[in-house]
């Protein structure tokens, strides 16, 4: 689909770019280029008293000085040509704005496979044009078996039909009547123009390597392209996922509730789809098209793989009821992909009165949190791949798991416990330094001093021996290898204190530390 006045008509859809153009008089956009100040976009009367792109600005002046300008704005039509893409999503899942230069005015819709649900491709192109210019926007479409060609068609039409459309039945022949600048080939067309070759048909018969070496490669990657010889992949702004719902109203709903029902309705498809396959949702986003062209999303994840549509519908109304949706003239299309999933077998339920956590249930608490204070202020107490206490553990705003969860590791589909060390109650983030007296070179301390105050020690227990890290760069790995002991003093306090180094092969004064206590 192509949008030919795109950076002059876009203007009309932003208040923050201005007011609307008066349509009678001449307005163009400029940019500054080698030369001065250039035209790069005209609205249809500019274009009707003979003003071009390219144009210097002085020279456009000279022939009308009532000529509004304004500064051309690329990255504000590239944001805006994203959004509008998106709101293409309401005719096939897989759109994307033309990857070109800055201020390119076109997007491309793949509708394999979903013209029929729009009552064929002629119904289908129709309606989203209708759509397209009843927001004030010029549009020309055209569809064809590749992109190539549907692009070049789109804007150098070789017969152009009063609905403003076409489809190509034959590649050959379509392909052949287009000017070169069809091709996608930039500054390559005007060399092909001086040599006489206007059109793709007097270069389709040349030797390949001859126009390969004279006009560059990209000029006989890009005929390949359009004439599906070689491949040509989309890239959409919604990933391609195999999970999706999606609802269409012929009354569009203007009422919050009714989108909450809507809602709900949407995530059952999605569930029993996800059920059949064994799967859950980890990740979804829910799309809301509005008839006006704008769109709203909203996304949510989930601490464990899940497929309850009552569970999915309730952290939705809760984020519908926060974000306080702009409804407008009401919500025709409601859509849910599910970006990311998890396996999610049937699972046997305890018995009756069973005391414990159900992981399920914690699950379900979590997403709620989430969802209210947002996912980065909920944490949990994560393992972390290493054997040094103080880096052993710690708080991550990953997806969020169930305490049970952190104690089981499925192994084979049954669970197994986790065999750890026995540790204080207290572990100091820091081990803080102590000064003890020991016997060398592996003796238990007797007595140490920490935090100004000497402890006698009554017995102790260990040593426990923690060698260093070494996967680990020098810079962040453990140096010297510890020997850890639990400590009681003649007072009935606990302590964990560790040895830093071996006394003679890594150090002769190995320094003490305090790094727990219960």
């Amino acid at each position: 689909m192509s949008l030919p006045r795109w950076p002059v008509e876009r203007r009309s859809l932003r208040p923050d770019c201005g007011p609307a153009d008066d349509p009678a008089s001449p307005f163009a956009l400029v940019h500054t280029s080698t030369g001065g100040e250039r035209l790069y976009a005209l609205n249809n009367e500019a274009a009707r008293l003979g003003l071009r792109r390219g144009q210097a600005l002085a020279d456009a002046k000279a022939l009308e000085p009532g000529l509004r300008i304004a500064p051309f704005a690329p990255d504000a039509d590239r944001r805006l040509l994203g959004a509008f893409a998106r709101w293409c999503g309401r005719w096939s899942p897989w759109t994307a704005p033309d990857p070109g230069e800055p201020g390119e005015d076109g997007v491309m819709v793949d509708i394999t496979g979903c013209a029929h649900l729009f009552g064929g491709e002629d119904a289908l192109v129709t309606a989203a044009l209708a759509a397209v210019r009843g927001q004030g926007l010029t549009a020309h479409a055209a569809i064809a078996p590749t992109i190539g060609l549907a692009w070049g068609l789109a804007r150098f039409p070789a017969r152009r039909q009063a609905s403003g459309w076409l489809i190509a039945d034959d590649i050959a022949s379509s392909l052949h009547a287009l000017p070169v600048e069809g091709l996608r080939i930039g500054d390559t067309a005007a060399r092909l123009r001086r040599f006489g070759l206007k059109r793709v048909g007097d270069i389709a018969g040349l030797p390949r390597a001859n126009l390969a070496r004279r006009f560059g490669p990209d000029l006989v990657r890009r005929l390949d392209q359009a004439r599906g010889q070689e491949d040509e992949t989309l890239n959409p702004l919604q990933p391609k996922t195999p999970f999706r719902a999606r609802m269409r109203f012929a009354d569009a709903l203007l009422l919050l509730e009714g989108i909450k029902q809507a809602v709900r309705e949407t995530a059952e498809a999605l569930c029993a789809h996800l059920e059949s396959e064994g799967r859950g949702l980890r990740r979804v986003e829910l799309n809301l098209f509005r008839v006006d062209g704008k769109t709203h999303l909203l996304i949510i994840g989930t601490a464990a793989p899940a497929r309850d549509p009552a569970h999915i519908a309730r952290l939705f109304n809760e984020k519908l009821d926060r974000a306080e949706i702009d409804i407008g003239f009401g919500i025709d299309v409601v859509e849910l992909n599910a970006t990311a999933t998890g396996p999610l077998s049937g699972r046997q339920s305890g018995l009756i009165g069973e005391d414990r956590i159900d992981a399920e249930d914690f699950a379900r608490l979590t997403d709620r949190l989430s969802v209210r204070l947002g996912e980065t202020r909920v944490k949990r107490a994560a393992r972390r791949d290493s054997h040094i206490p103080e880096r052993a553990a710690g708080w991550s705003a990953d997806t969020v798991q169930s305490g049970a969860a952190l104690m089981l590791r499925e192994a084979g589909g049954q669970p197994t416990f986790l065999m750890t060390p026995e540790r204080p109650l207290l572990i100091l983030a820091r081990p803080e330094p102590a000064e003890a007296v020991a016997e060398i070179p592996d003796g238990p301390p007797r007595s140490f001093v920490w935090r100004r105050t000497r402890h006698q020690v009554r017995q102790a227990e260990g040593p426990e021996r923690l060698a260093p890290e070494w996967w680990r760069p020098p810079g962040r790995a453990s140096p010297k290898t510890r020997d850890y002991f639990r400590i009681e003093t003649i007072e009935g306090r606990r302590f964990w204190l560790f040895r830093d180094g071996l006394y003679g092969p890594e150090t002769l004064n190995p320094q003490w530390f305090v790094h727990g206590a219960s």
